[in-house]
């Protein structure tokens, strides 16, 4: 009983994405009947691309040092607030009502400041992020494709997207391309000063 629930649930995961890749790829002619072709299906840790892919990791730590110095700021002012915290919950008690008060409202507007710098500081790094990775994102789609198709792969899943949402009951790790994919990628793609 288990596994025919396990089965059908695959089959629904299976033709549910299967729906969503072929919405996106242009019509190509397939066998009579709508049957799905035959090959491998495989799962991939999108995750560890920022890390792996050297091309990526190049653009994000490019981001990284456009933005190190309001981070180093950030830092200080998140190690002041601490401070102030500490000094306003053990010599507060010890301070004239109005010192206490004076400290506090000081307090308040540097932790509003400070969370307002890191909202503007997150939303800016995120567009500059997105912005300096897209071309690179767009390559790694590309050559997903070209992946797939020269080693008989007919669906990656993203495992990362997939275990979040629990779309993926088991795989086998067999069945993950992730390393491979990685090692291909960077030798198709070097980056300079990277090894090949």
């Amino acid at each position: 009983m288990l596994k025919v629930k396990f089965a059908a649930a695959a089959a629904f995961i299976v033709a549910a994405l299967a729906g969503v890749a072929s919405a996106q790829q242009p019509a190509q002619g397939g066998a009579p009947g709508g049957n799905v072709p035959d090959g491998k299906i495989a799962v991939i840790n999108t995750q560890v691309f920022p890390a792996q892919i050297n091309e990526l990791k190049q653009r994000y730590e490019q981001v990284d040092g456009q933005f190190k110095d309001r981070y180093e700021k950030l830092k200080q002012l998140d190690n002041q607030l601490k401070q102030m915290e500490t000094d306003i919950r053990t010599k507060g008690p010890s301070w004239p009502a109005d010192k206490q008060q004076q400290a506090q409202d000081e307090y308040a507007r540097l932790k509003t400041q400070g969370t307002r710098e890191f909202e503007d500081l997150k939303a800016e790094y995120d567009r500059t992020v997105d912005t300096a990775t897209k071309p690179v994102r767009d390559k790694l789609y590309q050559f997903v494709e070209k992946y797939a198709g020269s080693h008989g792969i007919v669906l990656v899943l993203n495992l990362a997207g997939a275990a979040q949402t629990g779309s993926l009951a088991y795989w086998h790790p067999g069945s993950d391309i992730t390393d491979d994919f990685v090692s291909e990628y960077n030798k198709a793609n070097p980056v300079a000063g990277k090894p090949k």
